[in-house]
């Protein structure tokens, strides 16, 4: 009996440093899985953040820097937010008033006709600083968010000032010729924009390099004030009023673009 037990007592550490060589290999040989990344990408950083910005925002005069935050595998929730100036695109799509309602303070049985310049006329308008932002939960079907395909729904604001010189009249030309001529006071005037979108895209995400395509379609809210000098030119002398007519717009609207930012 005695020489069992001391048997036991001499092959104990022996057995136990088997046990745990065994189990030190256990773990050496299992592997979680990974996501396989082709030549292009680099495995994300363990924080799942997104900064980025839009280099073709000069089109539409909107310059926000975007954020966007992984909330799990397949979600993620991007913020905008920065400021606006001239918007060359909606300018140069939008040549004239004709398809925005504009209500002037004279109503339409009147002899009064704006002189002023068109709603995104620019030839004597100029823009001021105005202000945007926008929210745009992200669903990711293609891979691990922030990474690949999605789809998201996206509400943005925009707001746009604007101001032009009010109109002088130059009546040197005798009683029936008049020349309305923008050299007055400067008039504040704004446009307010409002985007209900659905977007699909693609990210992709290099060494802390991401590059974001988009493409987007919804509907577009606008309303706004324009300067207005009314004249009533069947009497002499004429009839004037000066003021502000607002207006509202709803259009189909299209959106391309791309965003470079950086994640980490």
């Amino acid at each position: 009996m005695k020489h069992l037990i001391l048997f036991l007592v001499i092959i104990t550490p022996f057995l136990s440093n088997g046990q745990v060589s065994s189990k030190k290999d256990t773990t050496v040989v299992v592997n979680l899985p990974h996501r396989n990344y082709d030549n292009r990408h680099f495995a994300p950083s363990p924080e799942n953040h997104v900064l980025k910005f839009s280099p073709l925002g000069f089109t539409t005069g909107s310059f926000p820097v975007y954020y966007e935050k992984v909330i799990n595998d397949f979600f993620t929730i991007q913020a905008g937010a920065g400021f606006t100036t001239r918007d060359y695109l909606r300018s140069a799509i939008q040549t004239s008033s004709q398809s925005i309602e504009l209500t002037y303070p004279w109503g339409f049985n009147s002899n009064f006709y704006d002189r002023s310049n068109e709603v995104l006329d620019y030839s004597k308008r100029s823009n001021g600083i105005g202000y945007t932002f926008s929210l745009q939960p992200r669903l990711y079907f293609d891979s691990e968010a922030p990474d690949g395909a999605y789809v998201g729904v996206s509400y943005i604001y925009s707001r746009y000032n604007m101001n032009i010189p009010g109109i002088i009249v130059d009546s040197s030309g005798g009683q029936y010729y008049y020349t309305y001529i923008h050299k007055g006071p400067k008039k504040k005037e704004f446009e307010k924009i409002t985007d209900m979108m659905v977007y699909f895209g693609y990210q992709d995400l290099y060494d802390h390099l991401s590059v974001d395509y988009t493409f987007g379609m919804g509907i577009r809210n606008v309303s706004g004030s324009k300067y207005i000098f009314g004249a009533d030119e069947s009497v002499y002398p004429i009839n004037t009023i000066e003021g502000f007519a607002p207006y509202k717009q709803t259009l189909f609207n299209f959106n391309l673009g791309i965003r470079i930012g950086y994640h980490f």
